[in-house]
């Protein structure tokens, strides 16, 4: 069967190869397609989507991603229903001519706005602040990493859904995670990412960009600095279109350096459980980059490095009696919310209690259902 099929549209005659790699990477059959705008009337020829679909067969199917005035002239197109057009994905139109417009049920589509365009467009459609039309686009200036990756995983969400494809991307990040903790072979591990990806530990700013860095980082500095105590538990996961999303909690005896969590910290002999978050995507098979996430106050409290009674002496004047930060309970709490007390660190909760509880309204009485 022949890859599905997709149309990138615009009316810039050199556009943005990186998007068209990425719809590459993701198994789609992409071509692009230029719509100039006419010289005599300044209005798009929208002739080649006349004939986008003359060389498919009886039940084959093509999406359509259109940008700029081409995206404009797209929507109005496809308004009405467009045979083997299963897909249309608008990208900052520079008109919507009917913002009322209903397009086809079997078509799924959407539309991505910039703020700034002050569109309200009655059908489905999303708005990305502080960005100008174009942000989704590498190659121009009003390009903005954040809204254009956000934009990106919605874009290939109605792709997928179109052409009902899965794609399991759980395989692929536990691959990952053998070989990081398991296999511990670093060039292993590099083979399950991207060209050119990153890692990125938020409380310390450590990991890599690039494949050289990585690779260095992953050999030198992260693999062979876990302990052998160490253990995660899996709390919960949550796959998207193009991440998945692990809530952890990640455990160890302190007995070695640790550069990725704790650099230059000299080893303490102490137990460490901190929740951990990975936030990690995949492109094509292949990771792209993680987000990983942790309470670093929590564990150092727990190693005695953060002392939550240690309050400067500024804040001890206006009352404060403790720094809100706590150790190892943050871990138990995830794991079972009734093994610690919530609001502890509140003293009106703490001191007012009894009063809070007087207040509390009676539960009402349920009704006696049902007969002897």
């Amino acid at each position: 069967m022949a890859p599905p099929r997709v149309h990138v549209i615009s009316d810039d005659p050199e556009f943005d190869p990186e998007f068209i790699s990425h719809l590459l990477a993701e198994g789609f059959q992409t071509t692009y397609l230029a719509l100039i705008p006419s010289k005599n009337n300044n209005k798009t020829d929208i002739t080649p989507l006349l004939h986008i679909a003359d060389d498919l067969e009886t039940g084959e199917l093509y999406a359509v991603i259109a940008f700029g005035a081409a995206a404009t002239a797209c929507l109005d197109f496809y308004s009405s229903a467009q045979p083997h057009c299963c897909a249309l994905i608008a990208y900052y139109p520079t008109a919507i001519v009917n913002p009322k417009v209903k397009f086809p049920k079997a078509l799924h589509n959407t539309t991505h706005l910039a703020a700034s365009q002050n569109f309200a467009p009655a059908f489905h459609s999303y708005t990305y602040d502080n960005v100008a039309p174009g942000f989704a686009e590498r190659d121009l200036e009003e390009y903005e990493r954040v809204s254009a990756s956000l934009a990106w995983s919605r874009t290939l969400g109605i792709l997928r859904a179109a052409f009902n494809i899965s794609v399991n991307l759980e395989s692929v990040w536990e691959e990952h995670t053998e070989l990081e903790f398991v296999t511990k072979d670093a060039a292993a591990t590099m083979r399950t990412m991207v060209a050119e990806p990153y890692v990125n530990h938020i409380p310390t700013l450590t990991g890599g960009i690039g494949q050289k860095d990585l690779f260095l980082f992953y050999r030198d500095y992260f693999i062979p600095s876990n302990p052998p105590s160490t253990a995660m538990k899996l709390v919960s996961r949550t796959i998207g279109v193009d991440r998945v999303v692990d809530e952890m909690v990640f455990s160890f005896e302190h007995t070695q350096v640790i550069p990725w969590m704790l650099p230059d910290v000299p080893p303490t002999g102490k137990k460490v459980s901190v929740a951990l978050v990975a936030i990690v995507c995949i492109r094509g098979q292949k990771l792209c980059h993680e987000h990983i996430y942790w309470d670093q106050a929590s564990v150092l409290v727990q190693l005695g490095l953060l002392d939550p009674k240690l309050v400067p002496q500024a804040m001890r004047d206006q009352g404060m009696e403790r720094l809100p930060v706590v150790g190892a309970e943050s871990a138990r709490k995830v794991l079972d919310e009734s093994s610690e007390p919530s609001n502890q660190l509140l003293s009106s909760w703490r001191n007012g209690r009894s009063d809070i509880e007087a207040k509390m309204p009676l539960r009402p009485k349920q009704a006696v259902t049902g007969s002897e």
